[in-house]
């Protein structure tokens, strides 16, 4: 005789799991090499474009925890040298209130720009409109750092655009020709 099958609820169905098969928990569901979102941390000086701007470029300190980034507006001393964590926040508890703060499970599309020159990768943050119309754009002067936080940022999104330009354009980034098709994940 077969063992019996237990009975799950999926929706407004009952199914019927396979003896062999072991339930699935659902804290293991969509596992992630780097683990879930909440663990998702990261912090740094990045240089940021926001709103209307099209060229100005200002460094901020960065810090992404719990599902929200938020940003600091370092001393002039602080954006030369860049020490981790710049003197705004250091040995303060709590921390000072952040410029802003975005719940980054609010984020529609990222989009992804590499040009020649300057700097070679920009992030492009756009939120949906119902939350906030505020796009964040981001770079910084090591690729590697920016990557490292593109390679986080695209996990609260299902929407990615990759955009190649040979030279900085005067406008945001989507600017630039589009070289590929967005990337559904």
């Amino acid at each position: 005789m077969p063992p019996k099958r237990d009975e799950v609820q999926v929706g407004d169905e009952k199914w019927k799991v396979p003896f062999w098969q072991e339930p699935v928990k659902e804290a293991e569901l969509a596992k992630h090499e780097d683990g879930t979102l909440s663990l998702a941390r990261r912090e740094g000086y990045l240089q940021k474009r926001a709103g209307k701007s099209r060229f100005r470029w200002t460094i901020r300190f960065f810090e992404l925890t719990e599902g929200q980034i938020r940003w600091w507006r370092p001393s002039f001393k602080d954006q030369l040298t860049q020490p981790r964590p710049p003197q705004v926040i250091r040995n303060k508890e709590p921390r000072p209130k952040p410029v802003r703060c975005l719940d980054l499970t609010q984020l529609k599309q990222i989009t992804r720009t590499k040009v020649r020159f300057p700097y070679s990768t920009r992030i492009l943050l756009q939120f949906n409109p119902d939350y906030t119309d505020y796009q964040l754009e981001l770079r910084s002067e090591r690729e590697l750092e920016i990557m490292e936080w593109y390679k986080i940022l695209i996990r609260f999104t299902m929407e990615t655009y990759d955009v190649s330009v040979d030279r900085a354009p005067d406008g945001p980034a989507d600017a630039g020709e589009e070289t590929d098709a967005p990337d559904r994940m």
